[in-house]
């Protein structure tokens, strides 16, 4: 066996060190790991760990991990990191012990805090006063954060307080006041902090009207969207952010295009046409009816939008069967088709086949990468998390919808670890990056 060169590796009192092996080979061994081994590197050894998770050194391509559900007091996040087929458990900072994760966008997580209801928040705090006197109640706090979970990198949002329909959330009675319930979506025009920008929309329980504010990380307040050509309500069903650009699902009849402002920048909002599809394909069926349940095929579906490797914007419309009884509520996936929207008209073409293409959609950001670009991944897939919220449902289940869609043969394989319902935090597609 060849000698082990000393001034490489030596031994010390207290085992080995590997700090004289220079920092170009380090940097170079660090590129060909993944990002799961990177920061396994940096538990097991200091002088490794000091360089191996530094930005500028590339990281190989990864697949998303998905956020497992957690509870408020939890003190780490767990996600299940497929391509090493291991839970992966990161600490939270101090500041963010007891939020629940709201969603992801392009490496980051979305991080905020639950607040009771406003009702029972001033029942706990009265206190005499006067009638003559104009009394304000105190408010509680509610913080919401960005949060990198690998480099550990923390940024304020405005709170939700700033949001005009929040502090009416939080009023209703006998409802759940989950944040995860009241965000539905929240996405980043940009992963850079330093020039992204943040959009979310809000439960605001208008029919006619969807909630859409946006801010930079730092802001005080949440900025709602403002029509510069024309003043009218924007009720959306799915939006996607992309650079400074919102392609979103709407009611109009053809695409429309307007420029939003924030704070002296401007935002593109393209409105899409909604999904029409043939009304036997997705007309509601009673298929079982007894004296405690009801089985109801296609009671309603949810809408995904997804930029393509390829820089198409596609659509995915997922179809649930719903079982009812007096004390359960119960939706099971039961397919997805597949959209590929003409830029220049705003129609839907429907696709039996996306190639190598594999998706992964969640109501906490969905993504899409090429089979081609891992081992083991088949293209042709549908990834998908459980996204229906049980917030005003208390009874205990047990979930099963997280799986895979292949497109080629139409089957569903829930090959995912199940959970119990409800949840207060989101399961979202996390990809990890520094």
């Amino acid at each position: 066996m060849a000698e082990v060169p000393k001034r490489i590796i030596e031994q010390t009192s207290d085992g080995y060190r590997e700090d004289n092996v220079p920092r170009e080979i380090k940097e170079v061994i660090l590129e060909r790991l993944s990002l799961s081994d990177r920061i396994r590197m940096r538990i097991v050894c200091k002088y490794w760990g000091a360089i191996a998770l530094q930005k500028h050194i590339p990281i190989t391509p990864q697949i998303p991990w998905l956020t497992i559900p957690h509870s408020s007091n939890s003190k780490e996040l767990s996600f299940l990191d497929m391509s090493a087929g291991k839970i992966q458990k990161l600490k939270l900072p101090r500041r963010l012990q007891g939020m629940v994760c709201c969603g992801s966008s392009k490496g980051w997580l979305f991080m905020a805090k639950n607040c009771p209801s406003l009702l029972s928040h001033k029942l706990a705090n009265t206190i005499p006063r006067l009638e003559h006197v104009l009394f304000q109640w105190p408010t509680p706090e509610s913080d919401i954060f960005m949060f990198n979970p690998i480099s550990g990198e923390v940024h304020q949002l405005p709170s939700l307080f700033t949001i005009p329909c929040y502090q009416q959330f939080l009023e209703e009675e006998g409802k759940e006041h989950s944040v995860s319930c009241f965000i539905s979506r929240i996405q980043l025009s940009s992963s850079d902090v330093s020039e992204c920008i943040v959009a979310a929309a809000f439960d605001d329980d208008d029919p006619d009207s969807t909630m859409v504010a946006i801010c930079r990380p730092g802001n005080k307040q949440w900025s709602n969207f403002t029509a510069k050509t024309q003043d009218k309500n924007f009720k959306f069903t799915e939006f996607l952010f992309n650079k400074r650009t919102v392609y979103a699902i709407s009611s109009v009849q053809h695409m429309e295009s307007y420029t939003l402002e924030l704070g002296g920048y401007e935002v593109n909002l393209k409105l899409i046409p909604d999904l029409h599809i043939e009304a036997e394909d997705v007309a509601p069926v009673i298929r079982l009816m007894t004296n405690d349940f009801v089985l109801v095929s296609n009671p309603f579906s949810y809408l995904y939008l997804v930029e393509s490797t390829r820089g198409e914007l596609l659509l995915i419309k997922r179809l649930y069967d719903q079982l009812e009884s007096p004390s359960l509520l119960y939706m099971k996936t039961t397919s997805f088709y597949v959209f590929k929207m003409d830029p220049n008209t705003g129609r839907w073409q429907r696709l039996y086949d996306i190639d190598d293409e594999v998706l992964f959609i969640s109501r906490g950001g969905s993504l899409s990468l090429s089979a081609k670009d891992f081992v083991g991944v088949e293209g042709n897939c549908i990834y998908f998390t459980e996204d229906i919220d049980y917030c005003e449902h208390q009874c205990l289940i047990v979930s099963r919808e997280c799986g895979v869609f292949c497109l080629r043969d139409q089957q569903i394989k829930r090959s995912f670890p199940s959970f119990n319902l409800p949840i207060l935090s989101r399961m979202c597609w996390f990809t990890p990056s520094l």
